[in-house]
């Protein structure tokens, strides 16, 4: 009993003390408010591709704040402000909510329907490996739908793929729906389409203030991996959906010779996000990196297609995916 009464008596006096500590100033609405927008208004990398005036877009926000507002009302006023960024990448997360912009795929048509792939396409004879789904379709065209740059593969795994579809006189690689994921596994990916290392991406990072204010930009190479290269024709399928390390993957492709894109333009996100945390603790993240292809072409707001069009809502209903059938088309 003893020992459970001091027990007790330590709890109630560390409970004490933390009860006379004074409240951190930091933790105000308006400093909470004031690290975010110092933070983005250096940091963040689109201001000028986009046309976004953050002092502005800061100050009308601003005028929301009040001293006694709840947590609730401040994310609303934090969240308002980093939306007009326009971005996937830009995040705040409190305890009780997560701030995210969706627009830039949710105001597009979808392009994809898994269950026609699944009963039309792929149907019973398919392989599942590391998050790819692969077959041979028509006139020995092979096609591999890869759902998530996050789904892991091995090695050896993506080894078997490629030696599989090596015979192929051609391959669908559809990307759509895959959000992204590990960049890593982009450029693992991307290295099996090339005999030799490629120069396909030049990136640089937000420095400063100022709209030019970035650090010396650096080229990304790709290099050449595994025993099957696919040299032969790529029709590359894509909606806006496909997004982050999708986007790049995209990029990437737009050095390979033998890569033909066909579909929507990608959803974008072409920078890296960087994480922060506010005086009160929330965190948040938003771009701080832009990336180009070699040609100059900034891939934040996504890739267009050699070959756009959108899906006939008629046709899916009949079962029909055109742009399977125009990949197809393009490879026979």
């Amino acid at each position: 009993m003893r020992r459970i009464a001091l027990i007790l008596i330590v709890l109630i006096l560390g409970a004490c003390e933390a009860s006379l500590l004074p409240e951190d100033p930091n933790s105000t609405p308006e400093e909470n408010f004031q690290s975010l927008a110092e933070t983005v208004g250096e940091k963040y990398s689109f201001f000028e591709l986009k046309d976004i005036d953050w002092e502005s877009s800061s100050n009308f926000y601003r005028q929301r704040l009040s001293p006694d507002m709840s947590d609730e009302a401040l994310f609303e006023v934090l969240d308002s402000l980093l939306y007009i960024l326009r971005d996937g990448h830009v995040n705040l997360v409190a305890p009780f909510n997560l701030s995210r912009n969706w627009s830039w795929y949710l105001e597009a048509p979808e392009n994809f329907r898994d269950d026609i792939l699944e009963r039309h396409y792929l149907a019973n004879d398919y392989l599942v490996v590391g998050g790819f789904r692969c077959r041979y379709l028509r006139d020995s065209i092979a096609y591999i739908h890869y759902n998530s740059f996050s789904a892991s593969f091995s090695e050896a795994q993506i080894e078997s793929i490629f030696r599989f579809i090596a015979p192929a006189k051609g391959l669908i690689l559809d990307l759509r729906n895959n959000g992204g994921g590990s960049l890593n596994n982009t450029y693992r990916l991307a290295g099996r389409f090339i005999s030799s290392n490629v120069q396909a991406l030049i990136s640089d990072e937000k420095t400063g203030p100022g709209p030019n204010d970035f650090g010396k930009a650096t080229s990304l190479t790709i290099p050449a991996l595994g025993d099957y290269p696919f040299l032969k024709p790529v029709v590359l399928l894509t909606n806006r959906r496909c997004y982050s390390a999708t986007n790049t993957f995209t990029a990437i492709s737009k050095s390979f010779n033998h890569f033909y894109h066909l579909g929507d333009t990608t959803g974008g996100g072409g920078g890296i996000p960087i994480d922060y945390e506010l005086p009160n603790g929330w965190r948040y993240r938003f771009s701080a990196t832009r990336s180009f292809t070699p040609d100059g072409f900034n891939i934040e707001l996504g890739l267009p297609p050699d070959s756009a069009f959108n899906l006939d809502p008629l046709l899916l209903q009949q079962g029909t995916d055109q742009y399977i059938e125009a990949a197809l088309d393009y490879l026979d």
